[in-house]
């Protein structure tokens, strides 16, 4: 009973996980767009938070890894890995400059 109570408290971080990622990876145009008019301490906070989301970005891997994703979840983690691939090399630019 116990695992099964682990399972879908996991379950429900990919969720959460999977709905943050989404929205901070989709934002990268619009970081990128505004990058120039940020404040040096504004860029600087971005730069030193942006660990966070690979960090979490990382914690789904090893889910799905696992095999921890349901059937809708792992779709949607291949569609974040393709969002993830597009907006890279912009999110590498940014967190050179």
């Amino acid at each position: 009973m116990a695992q099964v109570a682990k399972d879908s408290e996991v379950r429900e971080w990919i969720d959460d996980y999977l709905d943050y990622l989404f929205a901070e990876w989709e934002a990268i145009p619009e970081v990128a767009a505004e990058w120039d008019e940020w404040q040096d301490h504004e860029q600087l906070d971005f730069v030193v938070e942006w660990p966070i989301r690979e960090d979490r970005l990382r914690e789904l891997q090893q889910w799905a890894e696992q095999g921890l994703l349901a059937p809708q979840q792992q779709a949607r983690y291949e569609r974040l890995l393709a969002l993830v691939a597009r907006q890279r090399p912009t999110l590498e630019k940014l967190l050179r400059d």
